[in-house]
């Protein structure tokens, strides 16, 4: 007998630093953590939050990153949360604020919208 396959749900992941932040110490190893995590589709996008005044565009806009946005595709949000509290990001205790990550489904229906 073979096994079904799961049924996947999307799910949006936000996660704002705390005030002291230590984002660019974590950086490198949170992105190699995620490389295989983008590359089999689990994460399908994923980037950082900034502030209101700053600009994507802004040539000092990467010293301004305060908190992180990623869109997960899995079975259910307990398997993004075991996922998020992995994250370098998460067991560091220096990065995102704890308290306030905030993970919920969501519904995308332009799922093929090219960003680059």
């Amino acid at each position: 007998m073979s096994a079904s396959t799961p049924t996947l749900n999307l799910f949006h992941v936000y996660a704002v630093d705390k005030p002291d932040s230590q984002r660019t110490k974590h950086a490198a190893q949170h992105l190699a953590q995620n490389t295989p995590h983008f590359q089999s589709g689990v994460i399908r996008l994923g980037g950082a939050l900034l502030p209101a005044d700053t600009k994507s565009t802004d040539p000092d806009a990467t010293t301004k990153l305060n908190g992180s946005f990623i869109i997960v595709q899995a079975e259910s949000i307990d398997v993004v949360w075991g996922l998020i509290k992995k994250d370098v990001f998460y067991t560091s205790g220096e990065v995102w604020d704890l308290e306030k990550i905030f993970v919920t489904p969501v519904f995308i229906p332009l799922k093929e919208a090219k960003f680059y």
